[in-house]
């Protein structure tokens, strides 16, 4: 199923589908190419493979995730000492901060990819498959939009259509953006087609009543206003239709051959990779396991990043989301939550690279650990028998529809409806084998949330919708000022455009 897409997808890349024919790219005068309207897998191929730079370390995952309790850099050592990596969990990130930065550039880049391919479609006549791909870009371009908005309130752009390029872009604040990502979604819903009238991996329509609900999620934060009914309405529409359902089996979402299972049940998007065509996603098993952890083809491994002792507390370890052991036999390890003594693939005890027991500790230091400090975590298992162990082949499930019913049990609680919430939130629970809950409070949403939805790139948003993103926890025992919700605006960016200006506080 995964390759009734791949074709459109791999044009962008180094390799290509039998049945197709690679060709150069003049975006300049615009080439024979582009302008043919046959060819627009070509032209909106490159917005598609951006949704795989989100799961990168410039992207949500190894930068914002960082600024959580989900995931941190700690220095090992010699090894990993960067302080733009662990100012992020400290949050004493300036405007100078390198991966934020990075991840400025590239959510902009989602903008300027998703604008070129606007601007060749609309070039071609105006019939229904073109506006269905325009309307298909549009939606990456909210998404990249959507991302600026909420990490950094504010942000450059240009339409498509507007090519003095001497002028300065116009900045889009959070009063100017919301609307604006609203009225796109708005005009976009009704042209997307649902997941069932698609091939895999396209953009359907419940991904943008996803992206919309978000946004009305959001809305207090963004706007200082309540949106609940909206996000509730949304997320009917969703769980409605009858295009998905909820997973019988959690774990069978994160293996590596996890494109059919995702798309017969819960994913509303899914990003696709194959590695054997080069589209390869995030390189997290090797960046997260100490380098003794070795089993089939990984021999390099990072020893990088963990989770943090505050978010690993939160966790009753009997939740069948905590860790799942099917891969054991041909991984050494499980998946979920790496803590403990850690073993080979024949049972041996492992140890570290001084003789220590290996065994994973929750508690590290930020800015001096040890080898063994830090609780791993592999959500997504790979193939031992990969060519490619830089990065993985798995697809990523950018929404599912477990995020739709935690939505709706949030939207409901917020607006006082604490049954209808309760009821959603234990749909989900007796899908994941948990005792149903008898009472519902906010703390208790939010749990659920990262119980479900961990390691996904969704927690940033949470914790300041919930308002503990400033909170004190391991490695930042202080309260973080309350401007430092909004990340810095990168030096860089300000020196290009004059009429940009910096976040408060920086």
């Amino acid at each position: 199923m995964k390759k009734i897409m791949i074709c459109l997808l791999v044009i962008a890349a180094f390799t290509s589908c039998t049945d197709l024919k690679e060709e150069i790219l003049n975006e300049q005068d615009g080439s024979k190419t582009l302008n043919n309207i046959e060819n627009m897998g070509t032209v909106v191929a490159p917005a598609y493979a951006y949704l795989r730079d989100i799961q990168s370390r410039s992207g949500v995952w190894g930068t914002v995730l960082a600024t959580t309790d989900e995931l941190a850099w700690p220095s090992r050592g010699s090894d990993w000492v960067n302080d733009n990596q662990q100012s992020l969990t400290t949050h004493e990130y300036t405007p100078q901060n390198t991966y934020v930065r990075n991840t400025w550039n590239s959510f902009l880049i989602g903008i300027t990819k998703s604008n070129l391919a606007l601007y060749y479609l609309d070039k071609y006549p105006q019939t229904e498959d073109v506006k269905l791909y325009q309307a298909e870009v549009r939606f990456v371009r909210v998404l990249c939009m959507f991302l600026l908005n909420d990490n950094f309130g504010k942000f450059p752009f240009r339409e498509f259509s507007q090519l003095d390029y001497s002028e300065s872009p116009q900045i889009l604040t959070r009063e100017t953006a919301v609307p604006r990502m609203i009225q796109e979604l708005t005009e976009i819903i009704p042209v997307l087609k649902k997941k069932t009238q698609l091939p895999y991996g396209r953009i359907s329509k419940a991904a943008a009543q996803m992206l919309l609900a978000k946004i009305y999620l959001n809305y207090k934060v963004y706007l200082n206003q309540e949106k609940w009914q909206e996000v509730v309405t949304l997320c009917d529409e969703i769980i409605n239709s009858g295009e998905y359902k909820l997973a019988d089996d959690y774990w069978a979402l994160f293996q590596y051959d996890n494109a059919k299972y995702g798309y017969d049940t819960e994913s509303i998007l899914s990003v696709i990779y194959d590695e054997n065509l080069g589209l390869t996603g995030s390189s997290w098993v090797p960046m997260t396991l100490h380098y003794n952890q070795k089993f089939g083809n990984f021999t390099s491994l990072l020893n990088g990043c963990c989770t943090t002792e505050t978010f690993f507390d939160t966790w009753s370890t009997s939740d069948s989301r905590f860790k799942d052991t099917r891969q054991i036999g041909k991984l050494g390890f499980n998946q979920g939550f790496l803590v403990g003594q850690q073993y080979g693939l024949d049972g041996t005890a492992l140890k570290t690279r001084t003789g220590a027991p290996l065994v994973f500790t929750k508690q590290f230091n930020i800015n001096n650990s040890s080898e063994q400090a830090g609780v791993r975590v592999v959500k997504y298992a790979p193939d031992p028998l990969t060519r490619n162990t830089g990065a993985a082949g798995n697809d990523f499930h950018f929404y599912r529809l477990a995020d739709t019913y935690l939505m709706r049990a949030e939207a409901k609680f917020r607006s006082g409806n604490t049954n209808g919430a309760l009821e959603d939130i234990n749909i989900l629970r007796g899908k994941r084998n948990q005792a149903a809950l008898t009472s519902l409070d906010l703390i208790k949403i939010y749990n659920e949330r990262g119980y479900e939805l961990y390691w996904e790139g969704n927690r940033r948003n949470d914790m300041v919708r919930f308002g503990t993103y400033t909170a004190p926890r391991d490695n930042k025992n202080y309260v973080t000022a309350s401007y430092k919700i909004l990340l810095p605006i990168p030096i860089s960016a300000l020196e290009a455009n004059p009429k940009l200006t910096q976040n408060p506080g920086y």
